[in-house]
């Protein structure tokens, strides 16, 4: 295995011999990418302590001086026991293997040091640590391409949900949007006072082929936005198709709704368009109708149609409220 792999470990190396250790540092350094250095077991344990993340593995000597080796290894391995171990030892006693082993020990390199038996030791106890660095790594990159994923989708979710709920004209809510928010409406204020209203652009066929669709889709737009303008925001307002639009409102009484209406009937007269150097000015025909206890969106929408045709029927620009029979 490649000796490249200890470039990601970081190695605590505990030493009391100046000379071996100096000596054993100098390659250690050229190796890995960090290492920190101890003269002793409890110096080393006082910087595990301070990076106890940090350290990949630990290289140690035995017969130390305030604190051995293996006690070292035992001290460390009570916060971290899957950190691998190294010793470096003169010592071949029974006595001092069977310890360590049972410490979990991961390798033996005797002195003095051959330093290439040194660094393969430590190659074959990084690589399961740059193996499960790489799969940490990974599964964050996972983690976060995840993430990143979702939030696409959702954003891509939210923006069909909107094409799909919007008229792409006038940027309102299509008849499907209107129907939804109409029976959420009719189903939370049951005892409330609901009106309807449909409108329709007078003549707005007429305009089309006189001045071109073009100009017909300026008239929609900021008709559209006028009528938005003078609606409260509970209200909900939709385009059913083509120049017809659709109107529900909670209000006290049907004097309310109706002034409401003739306001919009008459500030729209007042609004100028211009094609070339010709003003044009247009109106809107009402049909309206209060929604009954029993009542469903269809039957109130209907009325309020009917009231539409008879105020188209009668001469336009007007307003016709429709009781039911």
């Amino acid at each position: 295995m490649d000796k490249k792999i200890l470039k990601n470990i970081t190695v605590l190396y505990v030493e009391d011999e100046e000379e071996v250790r100096v000596n054993t540092s100098k390659i250690l350094q050229l190796t890995v990418h960090t290492l920190y250095e101890a003269t002793n077991g409890y110096e080393a344990l006082q910087i595990f302590n301070q990076f106890p993340d940090d350290i990949d593995l630990v290289i140690t000597d035995i017969n130390m001086p305030k604190m051995s080796g293996l006690s070292l290894i035992e001290k460390i391995h009570e916060s971290k026991p899957e950190i691998p171990c190294i010793i470096t030892t003169a010592y071949n006693e029974l006595e001092f293997l069977h310890r360590a082993i049972n410490l979990g020990v991961t390798g033996f390199v005797l002195k003095p040091l051959d330093l290439y038996k040194l660094i393969d030791a430590c190659i074959r106890a990084a690589a399961p640590i740059v193996l499960k660095k790489e799969l940490i790594q990974k599964n964050e990159q996972l983690t976060k391409l995840n993430h990143e994923l979702e939030e696409k989708v959702a954003l891509r979710t939210q923006e069909l949900e909107i094409l799909a709920n919007t008229d792409p004209l006038t940027g309102i809510s299509n008849r499907r949007s209107f129907f939804n928010k109409a029976e959420k409406l009719l189903n939370q204020n049951s005892s409330e006072h609901i009106f309807a209203a449909m409108l329709d652009i007078d003549k707005f066929k007429t305009l089309n082929d006189t001045f071109g669709h073009a100009f017909g889709d300026i008239v929609l737009k900021k008709l559209t936005s006028y009528i938005q303008d003078s609606l409260n925001t509970e209200d909900i307002f939709g385009r059913m198709g083509g120049e017809e639009f659709a109107i529900l409102s909670i209000c006290n009484n049907q004097d309310e709704f109706m002034d409401k209406m003739e306001g919009m009937r008459k500030g729209i007269e007042t609004i100028d368009f211009y094609h070339e150097n010709t003003k044009v000015n247009v109106t809107i025909s009402f049909g309206v109708a209060h929604k009954e206890d029993d009542e469903s969106i269809d039957s109130l929408l209907a009325r309020a149609d009917d009231a539409l045709y008879e105020a188209k029927d009668t001469g336009r620009n007007k307003i016709i409220f429709r009781s039911r029979v």
